[in-house]
């Protein structure tokens, strides 16, 4: 009987839920052009620490095209790939691997738009047979030149490529201006084991004051009245209103913000979010010891005070 009883159970869980719930991005590592060159080097232990805080996925932002001849990646970084990979694999984590920087898309998408269809075949050759728990994001913040409409028909493109070896993979897309939510509820609606995804720096005086890496950033400024979190729970809302699965695949506030402030509004997200039942990735884990959006110090080997109380309470 209790075997009948937990096959029932089994039999009663959607086959295609969507399996990521709390995320967090390795980014500043090998999106750079060199892995360290922004700061920071993926860990093994950095993986550990966030199965253990209770994030369930992390998202991988690597910049493939700068390991790209033309014909084949590089044997070096689908090695350092696989790597990390296996580190979070071997923690129960998911991974959402991402190509990130591919720049001369954003200028020029019909030159280099094969270049990233050869690059995932590439990529679907070398991960077949992987877990489920290895997910596809096709394209981080297509904008410029590689609008909405240039990225849909393409994206089509490449995940029909990927279905002849992949078919139950997940694969998550989103629409241009760097990931805007408003040209995400423009896409088509998803196919099978399709996400659609959004990133959300709103508002962005806020979220990027006094980041030095812009020419003219913003000066300190606060968040937080009736108004601007009536417009947060109001943009989580239509979020949801897109058809199948959406993920919250970006948020972060720069770290020269007032701390209570930049905690305030990062726990005020990931509460609207999980409010409308949306999945969400935290920018990011770490950017060594530059100012940036991290969550983690590697020199300390801990969180940023109050963090976790924020993302994962």
């Amino acid at each position: 009987m209790r075997l009948v009883l937990c096959l029932t159970a089994l039999l009663a869980t959607p086959a295609t839920a969507f399996p990521v719930e709390r995320c967090i991005n390795l980014g500043a590592a090998m999106e750079a052009p060199v892995e360290g060159d922004w700061g920071y080097v993926i860990e093994e232990d950095h993986v550990a620490r966030i199965a253990e805080a209770g994030f369930d996925t992390i998202r991988l932002p690597v910049r493939f095209s700068a390991h790209w001849d033309g014909e084949r990646l590089s044997p070096a970084i689908l090695a350092r790939t696989d790597q990390v990979i296996g580190w979070a694999q071997a923690e129960g984590l998911n991974v959402i691997l991402d190509p990130h920087h591919f720049r001369e898309m954003l200028f020029d998408p019909a030159t280099h738009s094969l270049d990233l269809v050869k690059i995932w075949r590439a990529l679907a050759t070398h991960y077949e047979g992987a877990p489920d728990s290895l997910m596809f994001e096709l394209f981080n913040e297509p904008e410029g030149a590689f609008t909405t409409e240039r990225a849909v028909p393409l994206f089509q493109q490449i995940t029909a490529m990927i279905r002849e070896t992949h078919p139950d993979r997940w694969i998550i897309t989103g629409g241009g201006n760097w990931n805007d939510l408003d040209e995400m509820l423009r896409l088509p609606d998803p196919g099978h084991r399709e996400v659609r995804t959004f990133h959300y720096y709103h508002p962005w005086e806020f979220t990027h004051q006094q980041a030095a890496y812009l020419s003219n950033p913003p000066p300190p400024s606060t968040w937080g009245s009736v108004e601007d979190r009536a417009q947060l729970a109001a943009d989580m809302a239509r979020a949801v209103a897109a058809e199948g699965p959406v993920l919250l695949g970006e948020f972060g506030v720069y770290g020269a913000t007032d701390p209570d402030q930049r905690l305030n509004w990062i726990a005020a997200v990931r509460r609207a979010a999980e409010d409308q039942g949306l999945p969400w990735c935290y920018w990011g884990f770490s950017q060594g010891e530059v100012t940036g959006f991290s969550a983690f110090t590697p020199s300390t080997n801990s969180w940023e005070p109050g963090m976790l109380d924020a993302l994962v309470p």
